[in-house]
């Protein structure tokens, strides 16, 4: 059975840090690209491949994204990054002295 694939949709999934990522393992420089686009000035960097994991969330959050190996039930893949992540200058077009 053919892996399903998900539209590149980058969402901010962050609070006090920058975090952004989208359903689905994309290629990493096109979603960077994407995420730049959507949220200049981040400084975003240190893009990945991961398994997530959706839990019911507590006080103000509706969910909780985890973590996971790939395999855990419930899982699904996600393309994921946040503020200062590596190679953050590259993406963000910033010139470190």
């Amino acid at each position: 059975m053919p892996a399903k694939q998900h539209p590149l949709d980058v969402q901010s999934v962050g609070e006090d840090t920058y975090i952004v990522m989208s359903k689905g393992h994309h290629d990493l420089e096109q979603f960077m690209a994407a995420a730049i686009k959507r949220d200049p000035g981040w400084a975003l960097g240190g893009p990945v491949h991961v398994w997530i994991k959706t839990t019911p969330g507590h006080g103000t959050y509706d969910c909780m994204y985890n973590m996971v190996p790939e395999g855990t039930r419930g899982c699904w893949p996600a393309t994921y990054c946040h503020e200062y992540g590596e190679g953050f200058e590259r993406y963000s077009g910033e010139v470190q002295p």
